[in-house]
């Protein structure tokens, strides 16, 4: 063969070689380097937590607690859970959308935990595929049926949900208390929340569930603003809900408010029971004379132990609150949801969808302090119910009346209530 012959057989030679790469190139898979997930490179999960910082400055203590357990002790085998920050909605649903849009186009987080807040952009966190666990203060944690297509996951179910058909049997050791401490049959009940939706919602829907336990109630509205300083008007009405009568028992579904309404209901004479929420050592003097759910077991347990750690490690001496606890919760449930996702797809393929999925038929639960919650269930109602009483006398501790139990009971909701 001449050189020029030479010559063109190794052109056509580079030719080919070429057009083969390309075709490689062009057709081979695209596997070597891990996919781009939000919020996930292939080692660390991003999230953030998101709700009305007024009211709930500092609660995330809970979900940094969880976290540092979770990375300290290489619980997720490889993957460490970054927290990025409270986001602050304001409690007005615009604020809300544009917060959570932020987080998810500007901060690409993962999944919003703990979840606080009561005007979440539901469809849209549902569209773009954002987890969020949390203390279910709206119905975009809710469905009509048992569902596995939602994002939204609460450690205690759906609370409030938009037109549900039952609720779940919650009353139950408040009840017990009441009717012995009054002798009555069925005690009367004062219950009430704040003047937005789920205020609204939260009040109609307690109040069928009351009714259900055994209470009379005598008056169930979203009435009070969140941010007002008289009560008087207010509970001038609840003292003479009961045909003119002081109730037997006044329900504050409110957080932090209900102190000054405790107050100001003493300074009017009620001489009832009042329940509210804040079941915490901080507040054992101020609500002296009341009672409280507790929503997990305070009766000694290791979990209850194991948490208590958890939080001293991260909280720098701030006395624990409600809220603590449920973001504690939250990272808990979210944590698992993790875990139950990396077993069916692997540590590397983890994404908000296949995580989302496994929280979705999940049964979570700390073992002798809080749960079993129970999904896909729990996105028509808390499935089971479980709850404990609790009383304050004053000391520097709450006292169990009626120790935690849970129930599977659902009671319908009665239309009568308007909230």
């Amino acid at each position: 063969m001449s050189f020029t012959g030479r010559v063109t057989s190794m052109k056509r030679v580079g030719v080919i070689a070429v057009v083969t790469a390309v075709v490689v190139t062009l057709f081979a898979p695209a596997a070597r380097s891990a996919p781009s997930v939000r919020g996930f490179d292939g080692k660390t999960i991003k999230i953030a937590g998101m709700g009305l910082g007024s009211n709930f400055a500092a609660a995330d203590i809970g979900t940094k607690a969880r976290f540092k357990r979770a990375n300290d002790t290489n619980e997720l085998k490889g993957i460490k859970l970054e927290y990025t920050e409270f986001a602050d909605d304001k409690g007005d649903p615009a604020t809300a959308t544009s917060e959570a849009r932020r987080l998810v186009t500007q901060e690409g987080i993962f999944a919003i935990v703990p979840n606080f807040s009561a005007t979440n952009p539901g469809p849209y966190l549902n569209q773009q595929h954002v987890p969020y666990v949390g203390f279910a203060f709206d119905n975009t944690y809710c469905s009509q049926k048992p569902t596995t297509a939602l994002y939204g996951f609460g450690y205690n179910g759906c609370l409030v949900p938009a037109d549900p058909k039952v609720m779940p049997d919650s009353y139950a050791q408040l009840y017990k208390y009441v009717s012995e401490k009054t002798g009555k049959k069925h005690p009367s009940m004062v219950l009430f929340s704040n003047d937005n939706q789920s205020g609204k919602n939260s009040s109609r829907f307690g109040a069928s569930a009351a009714q259900g336990a055994g209470f009379k109630v005598v008056y169930a509205k979203g009435a009070v603003p969140m941010v007002t300083s008289d009560y008087s008007p207010y509970v001038q009405t609840w003292m003479t809900a009961d045909g003119g009568n002081q109730p037997d028992e006044i329900h504050c579904l409110l957080a932090v408010q209900c102190l000054e309404i405790w107050n100001a209901l003493k300074a009017a004479g009620f001489k009832g029971t009042f329940w509210t929420s804040l079941a915490l050592d901080l507040f054992t003097k101020p609500l002296a004379g009341t009672v409280a759910t507790g929503f997990y077991n305070t009766a000694p347990n290791p979990g209850l132990t194991q948490m208590q750690k958890d939080l001293d490690a991260v909280s720098q001496g701030k006395p624990p609150g409600t809220f603590f606890f449920a973001a504690y919760f939250a990272a808990d449930m979210f944590i698992q949801g993790v875990k139950n996702a990396m077993k069916k797809v692997g540590a590397k393929n983890l994404t908000p969808e296949a995580v989302q999925q496994a929280l979705a038929k999940q049964s979570w639960e700390i073992k002798g302090l809080i749960g079993p919650t129970k999904y896909p269930a729990s996105t028509v109602v808390p499935t089971p119910s479980c709850n404990e009483l609790l009383t304050s006398s004053g000391g520097t501790t709450w006292d169990i009346a009626v120790p935690y139990a849970c129930s599977y009971e659902r009671i319908p909701i009665d239309p009568k209530f308007k909230g």
